[in-house]
């Protein structure tokens, strides 16, 4: 069992640094025993640290009622030992059916983020137990090496650091160190008793029973842990790897995909989610989406969901897309100063026009009223400059290669009552001024529908 001292706690925090000088802690203080030991050791060390190198933070949760003697607890403690104490005030209280210890945990973080400045390293007081307890949640979970790598030592938060120094001592030691220190009244929290919590559960009924088989649990969680971690670094790595192979821009080209094995495939669509910063698909989605992908007709654009995202192949590509870029397209809206650019609103930016002689709308195109945005209603048909004929816009849009999503957005300008634009990719005949003329272009920004940024457009699609 590891012993526990200041001068062991310098040395994991010397680890964790990487040797690093000049390193500024912001303890996170709840007042129990655990963050007790950890301010209390980092004290006695705090001549190693440049001044002021050592503050501490307590977050005011707002959910028992003993909160504000917490508080008076917690800067005692902090006025006793001559370090700086920041309360922060959340709302942690939980909506309907969302869990307290969830968002007590989320509210907690959020708070803490925005507290930390940048370079400084966040100290949480989380110990071997809790890293054992972690283990075993995500086990029964069903989680893989990534959530089995549990709590990391060390992470990026915010614009710092959140390290985890305690992650080797039991509890059982760290109450050892400070009951020797003749230090007491630390703060007991009544919610670590609530038995329905699923933490508290393990805590309470389970270990007790697994340490009594096997002593060093908490030793052989940790050690798991580490092992799951770098298993998932590794597979983080070959992600990386495939995806130079697959990617095209935002999606994935199924061609490279099809030559690789069925689990290097579900490892790739993972780490292309967490490139493009999704959230992950579950076993039975991510199964389910594979055989859809390979086995689906060549002329069929399947999708599957899971919450967040919309995955759904074109072009033999596999887009990720969030659900929130794919809200259902505003109504017609008018345009009443083509002068002043237009919102077009649920993620498809602006539209706007700027003169121009290299080809655009016809100068007198202003004079004509009313300018109005539609989207597709079908059965739209476009005379393109110096082509004989009209042609479907159906077609132009999917010769150009645009994916259903923008072809279902794509604003069309009517000037008149009359088709006259389509995004700025074509202008109608009976519009267009050729170069040399005095025109105006059209331009397109601000579109956040993925696919849109891979598309040249303006002159060259006439």
């Amino acid at each position: 069992m590891t012993d526990f001292s200041p001068e062991a706690l310098w040395h994991e925090l010397d680890a964790l640094a990487g040797g690093a000088q000049g390193r500024r802690y912001c303890v996170a203080f709840s007042g129990g025993l655990d963050s007790t030991v950890l301010l209390l050791a980092l004290a006695r060390i705090s001549d190693r640290f440049p001044a002021p190198g050592l503050r501490a933070v307590h977050v005011h949760h707002g959910l028992h009622p003993d909160a504000e003697r917490w508080v008076e607890l917690c800067q005692a403690r902090c006025g006793t030992l001559d370090i700086p104490l920041t309360v922060l005030r959340v709302d942690a209280r939980p909506a309907r059916g969302e869990s307290p210890e969830a968002r007590a945990r989320e509210a907690r973080y959020e708070a803490l983020r925005a507290e930390l400045s940048p370079g400084e390293v966040l100290l949480t007081a989380h110990h071997a137990d809790d890293q054992l307890e972690t283990v075993l949640i995500q086990l029964l979970r069903g989680a893989g090496v990534a959530g089995l790598a549990a709590m990391p030592p060390d992470t990026g938060f915010g614009r710092g650091r959140h390290q985890r120094p305690l992650l080797s001592f039991p509890r059982c030691v760290l109450e050892d160190w400070v009951r020797g220190q003749g230090v007491a009244g630390w703060i007991n929290d009544p919610a670590n008793a609530e038995p329905r919590f699923s933490r508290n559960h393990l805590r309470r009924e389970v270990l007790p029973a697994i340490r009594a088989h096997w002593p060093a649990a908490s030793a052989a969680a940790s050690r798991a842990a580490r092992h799951c971690a770098e298993a998932a670094a590794l597979l983080a790595e070959l992600g990386a790897l495939d995806t130079a192979a697959c990617a095209d821009g935002e999606a994935l080209d199924l061609g490279p995909m099809r030559a690789l094995s069925r689990a290097r495939c579900r490892n790739l669509v993972r780490w292309q989610a967490r490139r493009l910063r999704l959230p992950t698909p579950d076993e039975r989605r991510l199964k389910t989406l594979l055989e859809q992908l390979f086995d689906a007709a060549a002329d069929t654009h399947p999708q599957v969901r899971w919450p967040g995202v919309v995955a759904l192949r074109h072009a033999d590509r596999l887009w990720l897309l969030p659900e929130d870029r794919l809200q259902p397209p505003p109504g017609p809206l008018d345009w009443p100063d083509p002068h002043v650019p237009l919102e077009l609103g649920a993620g498809l930016g602006t539209l706007s026009i700027e003169p121009t002689t290299a080809g655009g709308l016809r100068a007198e195109a202003l004079d004509t009223l009313p300018w109005r945005i539609v989207l597709r209603r079908g059965g739209e048909r476009l005379h393109l400059p110096g082509r004989a004929g009209s042609r479907s816009l159906k077609k132009l849009l999917h010769a150009a290669g645009l994916p259903p999503w923008l072809r279902a957005r794509i604003p069309l300008v009517e000037i008149g009552g009359r088709l006259a634009a389509v995004g700025d990719l074509w202008i109608d005949e009976s519009w267009w001024a050729p170069r040399g003329a005095k025109a105006w272009r059209l331009s397109w920004e601000g579109c956040t529908l993925p696919g849109r940024g891979g598309f040249i457009v303006g002159e060259r699609a006439f």
